[in-house]
């Protein structure tokens, strides 16, 4: 899917978006006119994204990231407020590459998603 998501789908589309994706590895990216490019996290799980929609935080996204498994402990939750714009950019296996989501105040949050290298076959 290509385009800006409208803001009666992202419910649903953050909900799917989760169940598609949750276990890729991926890093997060904020972009702000002010602090310029901030690397918040790299290759880490995608464990899921939730829209809020009500109180004092509606029309915030948290996107989680983190550690599988209890000997694992990196974890991070970064949420993006007053929420524009959500667009997703599809790669050529028609899964998502990039979750791009944009902040009242302009700045952009990027959800990218990583391929692992392939290991080298090897001979038994």
């Amino acid at each position: 899917m290509q385009g800006e998501i409208q803001q009666e789908q992202w419910q649903a589309y953050l909900d799917d978006f989760s169940k598609r994706n949750s276990g890729r590895t991926a890093d997060l990216q904020v972009i702000s006119q002010g602090l310029g490019t901030q690397q918040e996290a790299e290759m880490l799980p995608f464990g899921g994204i939730t829209l809020e929609t009500k109180g004092s935080l509606a029309l915030s996204v948290e996107i989680m990231l983190g550690g599988i498994g209890a000997t694992d402990n990196r974890n991070l939750t970064h949420t993006v407020t007053q929420v524009r714009r959500i667009m997703p950019k599809t790669g050529v296996d028609g899964r998502e590459d990039v979750l791009e989501i944009e902040a009242g105040d302009g700045a952009k949050t990027f959800l990218i998603f990583k391929a692992l290298p392939e290991l080298p076959e090897t001979a038994l």
